[in-house]
């Protein structure tokens, strides 16, 4: 089954489709999908490699959705604006309990510095 790594490419959205491309994803270990500019994550509660320097240096310096979703993307992209605009900027993360809130933090944090 085709799945797509931006929802708003989905040719029939409803919270079915969105659901079923959702848990695609997952099962194929693609933990990220954004839904244009906004990173949707699914704790996989395991440990991917995805998250070594080789991946911080791969999202440097690129466009939202030229490359897979990812966590680094976003850190990038904030950065990168911030330096653009000389204007201060802010990433939302949200979630459940459990959700993996702080480690998608620790992994801003580490792609940043």
């Amino acid at each position: 089954q085709e799945d797509f790594d931006d929802l708003c490419n989905l040719p029939n959205l409803t919270e079915t489709t969105l659901l079923e491309n959702l848990k695609c994803r997952f099962l194929k270990h693609r933990i990220y999908t954004y839904a244009g500019s906004i990173l949707i994550a699914i704790n996989p509660f395991k440990f991917l490699p995805i998250y070594n320097p080789k991946y911080v240096k791969l999202y440097e310096n690129h466009q939202l959705g030229k490359l897979e979703p990812h966590i680094f993307a976003i850190a990038d992209v904030a950065y990168h604006t911030m330096l653009k605009k000389h204007v201060n900027q802010c990433i939302v993360i949200s979630g459940e309990s459990g959700s993996g809130k702080t480690q998608s933090t620790n992994f801003l944090i580490h792609c940043l510095t």
